[in-house]
């Protein structure tokens, strides 16, 4: 017998269709689809893991993980949490905590991707991505990733890491110019909303120093306005991710084709 799932989702026919298919490589699954029944339901069933639903009837999935992370009945139950609508997640409202194991943002949820991601979440792979992994050399390239998000920089490094990139972390402009002084990446992805100096200001200092300027840069911010993005690509940036619209896979396949195409 495999791990106990509580899968607390807004959608009863997700709930369902991922019970199935949970159940059938051995899982025990409950379910909740009341928000101010998820934490009870927690001390009850004692999950090993909890996969929610960013909107919840009566209570949000964030109140929800906010109040779990004050109750020691349940703080420590590993978390996977899902935006089944595709609307971006709030990163700042999530509780900063290594419990939160993944998130998953999609209009149309793939039951397979969330199995997968629940069986990682255990420290299993499948197959094919363990042969990829074993199979995936080290490209020698290095990235500058200047992110002050915990919970996404705990998640998307190992996806960087796992892909072959060697990945230096700063988490504010400081530390990013600091390594710019030792270091010369192949590739500088930025967020906008940082401490101190933001992004659009670290991406100007970047494209007018005579050493770093040609260096290809990605932000990656949840601001989603056009103005933001047309006035990071009048600074020089090569590319605009909105960190909500896209699988930390889609990420990875950016960064790989900036740093083929970069002359």
């Amino acid at each position: 017998m495999k791990e106990k799932i509580l899968l607390a989702l807004s959608d009863k026919n997700l709930t369902k269709i991922l019970a199935e298919h949970l159940t059938k490589i051995g899982h025990t699954v409950e379910s909740v689809n009341d928000g101010n029944e998820v934490i009870e339901k927690m001390k009850t069933v004692k999950p090993d893991l909890l996969l929610i639903d960013t909107v919840l009837p009566n209570k949000s999935g964030y109140d929800v993980l906010n109040e779990k992370s004050f109750d020691k009945a349940v703080t420590k139950i590993p978390v996977i949490i899902i935006s089944n609508a595709g609307e971006p997640i709030q990163m700042r409202k999530i509780p900063s905590t290594p419990v939160i194991k993944d998130y998953i943002i999609k209009p149309h949820v793939d039951p397979e991707e969330v199995v997968e991601k629940i069986e990682l979440a255990f420290g299993r792979d499948t197959s094919a991505n363990k042969n990829k992994e074993k199979t995936t050399p080290k490209t020698g390239k290095k990235i500058l990733w200047v992110e002050d998000d915990k919970l996404l920089g705990t998640i998307l490094t190992k996806k960087i890491e796992s892909s072959g990139y060697v990945l230096l972390k700063a988490t504010n402009s400081h530390e990013a110019l600091a390594f710019l002084q030792t270091e010369m990446p192949d590739l500088i992805m930025l967020d906008i909303l940082l401490p101190g100096m933001n992004g659009f200001n670290i991406l100007q200092q970047i494209k007018t120093n005579e050493k770093d300027r040609k260096i290809p840069v990605m932000i990656l911010s949840n601001l989603n306005k056009q103005s933001d993005i047309e006035k990071a690509k009048l600074l020089g940036a090569d590319k605009f991710i909105i960190k909500a619209a896209v699988s930390l896979g889609e990420i990875v396949e950016e960064i790989a084709s900036l740093i083929k195409n970069h002359k």
